[in-house]
């Protein structure tokens, strides 16, 4: 048994869920929606750390639950194309597929239903929001906002071993830095950015590509 850990923005799904979110709720208002994507790119590239860009984002958008929720609905039909049949076909043969991600476990569970992904293998970043369903903090029990790493830290995930990470971030490779992962893959089919593929020694264009890579690297990583 062995582990597959997918990116969701720009991986699993072909958008930035929160930038997404971010061009309809405040779609008129082009210079916040411009300041948004800036955090995001500078977030994802390594220029500011992941929980600074994550905050000010959100200072900028105040979200709703129920948006998030509706959100995550709507890109469950958007998933990258062979990205249902690897996960089908890998945890049938009884490997883990792993979901983490810097977007909200609001967006991310419903994509996660839909591919048939266990929401105990689903990690994100967890928020507080009032009984009208506003936003009102991130949720400190979760360092998912920090960063993947000390989230994953935090709640001593041991999933088996050898482990894949495939993603397009900065955040993502930390996890092969860390010793979380055995191996990390970046994602191209939807964004490539020069600091993570300049680090990479593999990178996939495709989800079909993911899941042939994926199966090479942990037959070698069983020698």
């Amino acid at each position: 048994m062995a582990t597959l850990i997918l990116d969701f923005d720009s991986c699993l799904v072909p958008v930035e869920s929160l930038d997404l979110y971010a061009s309809r709720r405040i779609s008129k208002d082009l210079a916040r929606l411009e300041e948004m994507e800036q955090l995001t790119r500078a977030g994802m590239e390594g220029k500011i750390p992941f929980e600074e860009s994550l905050r000010r984002r959100l200072d900028l958008l105040a979200p709703e639950r129920q948006g998030l929720i509706q959100l995550g609905r709507e890109l469950a039909s958007m998933t990258s194309h062979g990205a249902g049949s690897m996960v089908t076909d890998l945890q049938e043969e009884g490997h883990e597929v792993w979901i983490v991600s810097g977007g909200f476990q609001q967006v991310l569970l419903p994509v996660a239903d839909a591919l048939g992904i266990p929401a105990s293998r689903v990690q994100g970043v967890r928020a507080v929001f009032d009984d009208k369903g506003r936003y009102q903090a991130l949720d400190a029990n979760y360092a998912f906002h920090r960063s993947k790493m000390e989230g994953l830290a935090r709640l001593r995930v041991d999933w088996p071993r050898p482990a894949v990470c495939a993603g397009d971030g900065m955040t993502d490779l930390a996890l092969l830095d860390a010793g979380l992962v055995d191996a990390f893959i970046a994602y191209t089919e939807h964004v490539q950015r020069r600091e993570v593929l300049d680090r990479s020694e593999f990178r996939a264009d495709t989800m079909d590509e993911v899941e042939k890579l994926t199966r090479r690297l942990w037959q070698e990583a069983r020698g």
